[in-house]
């Protein structure tokens, strides 16, 4: 028998405080991008790792955003998502371009450890 943990509770899901709480959780990981960038030696542990873990947080509070938009659609909830979309793609957009980060991306890139991953 398979037991499933940390399945999404779709039903805790409230279209009137979506558009809130994104922006919220996305400005939290504005503050931590900008945390970690203030370190001098960045690694796989001190940055990427971190970072990963960050994406899975947003990534398991918006997909079941999305798929209850695509199975159960109504009004309210397609006006939150609507709403919720390009706040997405501004912060997308933000640390695809984000030249602080890319440069310590570079940074583990050219350090000795690298061809170890």
């Amino acid at each position: 028998m398979t037991t499933f943990i940390n399945l999404p509770k779709f039903s805790k899901i409230n279209p009137e405080i979506l558009p809130a709480e994104l922006t919220e959780r996305l400005t939290k990981n504005r503050r931590t991008v900008n945390e970690l960038l203030q370190q001098t030696n960045f690694s796989w542990e001190n940055l990427i790792s971190p970072l990963e873990d960050m994406d899975v947080e947003l990534n398991n509070y918006w997909s079941p955003v999305s798929h209850l938009n695509s199975v159960v659609n109504s009004d309210e909830l397609r006006k939150a998502y609507d709403a919720c979309l390009p706040i997405l793609t501004e912060y997308a957009t933000e640390m695809g371009l984000n030249k602080d980060l890319f440069n310590a991306y570079n940074t583990i890139y050219q350090s000795h450890n690298f061809k170890q991953f």
